[in-house]
């Protein structure tokens, strides 16, 4: 089995990534980033809004990613988990140069992804760019709340362990959030409205 092929087989399993990682890092990070790396981008750029602080936020992430993997039980999705680790990130404001010792590669393998990203899957309407423009301008607490659950996938009792805050808070910030956006948005927007995971997005029905 060619090196492309095998690659390829082990981006339809997490099971199988995780292995790669427990057992040879390096071909795992690789997998890792082919698969989660843009996922995790659209997630940072929306906290962070500007690509140099984005791009520093995966690398932290991806890197602890790594050298964390055996903390990871299977008690939640994989990627929700690697967003917890990212929204730790967030909260602290993690910026030390060299702070990870995982160098990934530049070049990635070409390792196709059929599924769509969080971003992809919110562009399910021309107007969502509404949508993604008024979460943009949300005040950083209620961002983070809004990314992290609609576009991280994170439960509420996840991102209040992750953030340190009472589950009371992220509920209040999450509806404040909602409430901000209704003052920009009204009612659904052709099949997707403003506050539904990005999954859950549909065409309009005629």
């Amino acid at each position: 089995m060619s090196v492309r092929a095998r690659l390829t087989l082990l981006m339809n399993d997490d099971s199988d990534i995780l292995h790669e990682i427990r057992e040879r890092p390096d071909e795992g990070a690789r997998i890792l980033v082919g698969k989660y790396g843009r996922r995790l981008y659209a997630v940072a750029m929306r906290l962070c809004r500007n690509e140099a602080d984005a791009e520093d936020l995966v690398s932290r992430t991806l890197a602890r990613v790594v050298q964390s993997i055996g903390s990871f039980k299977g008690d939640s999705e994989f990627f929700t988990w690697q967003c917890a680790i990212m929204a730790n990130f967030f909260k602290t404001g993690l910026r030390r140069k060299g702070a990870n010792s995982l160098e990934f590669p530049k070049e990635l393998p070409e390792v196709s992804d059929e599924r769509p990203s969080p971003a992809e899957a919110a562009e399910c309407t021309d107007d969502a760019r509404e949508v993604r423009a008024a979460v943009a301008a949300l005040p950083g607490r209620l961002r983070e709340a809004v990314v992290l659950f609609y576009f991280g996938g994170m439960s509420v009792p996840a991102i209040a362990k992750s953030l340190g805050e009472p589950e009371g808070t992220v509920y209040y910030r999450l509806h404040e959030a909602k409430k901000a956006i209704r003052e920009k948005i009204s009612g659904k927007i052709q099949g997707c409205t403003p506050f539904a995971r990005p999954t859950e997005c549909r065409e309009e029905k005629p």
